[in-house]
């Protein structure tokens, strides 16, 4: 037996001014917006078809909870958001989304007082996130040392379009690093506990798509079909862990993330090759075909899969294996081996 759901309207390869005329959402808009897309006139092009009454264009990466907790209590009130951006983005649109209180509770993020929630209304700008298919938002708590995963049915966004045009302007590395964070949230979706046939499907479309396309992309970052294709890599690999959620790749991530300041889609995408190394049966069986392209593409990418070389010692290895946090449960893996490989690569 297993359940698949996913309530979110995909609109996809669509062009952002078809998108915006086919929106009614009744009343006042909240428009979230990353800055980079503000300075390049799409706060402007927005209001020629919504009516925008709020905008915030300062989403920084990692949202912070008193950041976000300050913001929600100086916006006025509002029917429905547009998010447009990246991950950070949209998770930004989803704690905004909330009618109710926000409140650390057990070392976790609950929701107090719950009274609905705004539609969101998502245009992914990264390919790679896949939060605008997603019933949870990452939190940071940067002063404590904590991240949190705000999650609840009523964060799944009403629709996600998905916009090709919005993914040119991405640089290099934000592009290839997006991708890569897509690239790990299909793998992980597959050597899961909560692995199912449908997000297995989603997954392995997913992996096909990008070791195929990020090449192509890496080389050339204005070429519209390998940003279309990515972008639909990263709808697949939203589709399939939105049930499965991520596993010990991100488990391991998060302190490189917070402590290292590597970029998210880099921490949780290097270990890859290793994960896969050891894996259960039934997952390697499945992954085998990708595994030496895997290998090539880190190599064509130039991402290093050593940990040493991102500066991670034997101690905070052993420290980020002696702290995982609840994702690293959901792996098929054998955690000892992979502990004992990843640790004696570190000095």
């Amino acid at each position: 037996m297993f359940a698949y759901h996913n309530p979110v309207r995909i609109v996809f390869d669509t062009t952002f001014e078809s998108a915006l005329s086919s929106l009614a959402p009744e009343g006042e808009i909240l428009l979230i917006v990353s800055a980079s897309l503000a300075r390049r006139g799409i706060v402007e092009r927005v209001r020629a078809h919504a009516n925008i009454m709020q905008v915030v264009d300062f989403v920084v990466p990692n949202p912070e909870l008193d950041a976000l907790q300050n913001l929600k209590a100086s916006l006025g009130q509002y029917r429905a958001i547009l998010a447009i951006g990246g991950g950070s983005v949209i998770d930004t649109a989803k704690f905004l989304s909330v009618r109710g209180d926000v409140a650390v509770q057990n070392d976790s993020l609950e929701i107090r007082n719950l009274a609905g929630s705004a539609p969101i209304f998502a245009f992914p700008s990264t390919a790679g996130s896949g939060s605008e298919l997603t019933p949870w938002a990452t939190i940071w708590d940067k002063a404590c040392g904590r991240k949190y995963s705000l999650h609840d049915s009523c964060l799944f966004p009403h629709t996600a379009f998905y916009v090709p045009e919005l993914t040119l302007s991405l640089p290099l590395l934000p592009s290839v690093h997006s991708a890569l964070d897509s690239l790990s949230h299909a793998f992980e979706s597959v050597w899961n506990k909560n692995a199912n046939p449908i997000a297995t499907m989603h997954a392995l479309e997913s992996i096909r798509l990008t070791l195929e396309n990020l090449p192509i992309l890496a080389q050339n970052l204005h070429d519209i079909h390998a940003r279309t294709m990515q972008m639909r890599a990263s709808m697949h690999a939203a589709l399939a862990f939105c049930s499965t959620q991520t596993a010990l790749a991100h488990a391991i991530s998060y302190p490189l993330t917070m402590h290292l300041g590597l970029p998210h889609g880099l921490a949780c995408s290097f270990t890859l090759p290793l994960l896969l190394r050891h894996c259960e049966e039934s997952a390697r069986q499945l992954l085998a075909p990708f595994q030496s392209r895997l290998e090539r593409l880190f190599e064509t990418l130039h991402i290093a899969t050593n940990p040493s070389d991102y500066g991670i010692t034997k101690d905070f290895a052993d420290a980020i294996f002696q702290n995982l946090n609840a994702r690293a449960q959901n792996a098929r893996l054998d955690v000892g081996a992979v502990y004992h490989e990843f640790i004696s690569f570190c000095k």
